[in-house]
């Protein structure tokens, strides 16, 4: 992710802060910094403010102790939640907007899967073939269920995102363990 990408990210998160989604248009955002050829409309800016989530993941994530698959995973995905939590106020705007229509949000699957993916090589979690593709859904679900546990999340330490990612991962371990 290059500095114009990052920039653009935040100062769509900052805009965001002080209005909603439904709000903002592209031309705000180019008003305050000039957009590059790929951001096009509203879901390139939602695919940008992705990719650098993902960029800060790969940042933040840098000095992850080896441990299980499990306890790795939950730290990655932990490492994102944190990530949102300082954006808070606008990823809430964010999802406020498409819940009257989730259909919208469809178009997005796509990056939110790429995210799996690089969560679950940073954990080093194999994702090859059959058994890897169910894993990489399955671990989107997860991810799915706890971000509406940290919706309303009021804790300061995320303690009940915490606890919630904890719980579906160990159950998903089972789950995986007994299908596959």
């Amino acid at each position: 992710m290059n500095k114009e990408q990052i920039q653009i990210a935040k100062k769509t998160l900052k805009i965001l802060s002080n209005k909603s989604w439904g709000l903002i248009s592209i031309k705000d955002i180019s008003r305050v910094s000039k957009l590059p050829k790929n951001i096009k409309n509203k879901n390139d800016l939602l695919k940008n403010i992705n990719r650098y989530f993902d960029y800060l993941i790969k940042i933040n994530t840098r000095t992850l102790e080896v441990s299980s698959k499990k306890d790795m995973l939950f730290e990655v995905i932990m490492a994102r939640f944190d990530i949102l939590q300082k954006y808070r106020k606008s990823i809430i705007k964010i999802y406020e907007s498409f819940r009257p229509n989730p259909h919208k949000s469809l178009l997005l699957i796509p990056s939110f899967l790429e995210s799996m993916m690089l969560s679950a090589d940073i954990a080093k979690f194999d994702t090859k073939g059959i058994k890897g593709t169910i894993k990489l859904k399955g671990l989107f679900i997860i991810y799915v269920a706890t971000f509406f546990v940290w919706m309303n999340d009021k804790t300061k330490s995320l303690e009940k995102t915490m606890t919630a990612l904890d719980k579906y991962l160990e159950q998903s371990g089972k789950l995986i363990n007994k299908i596959l």
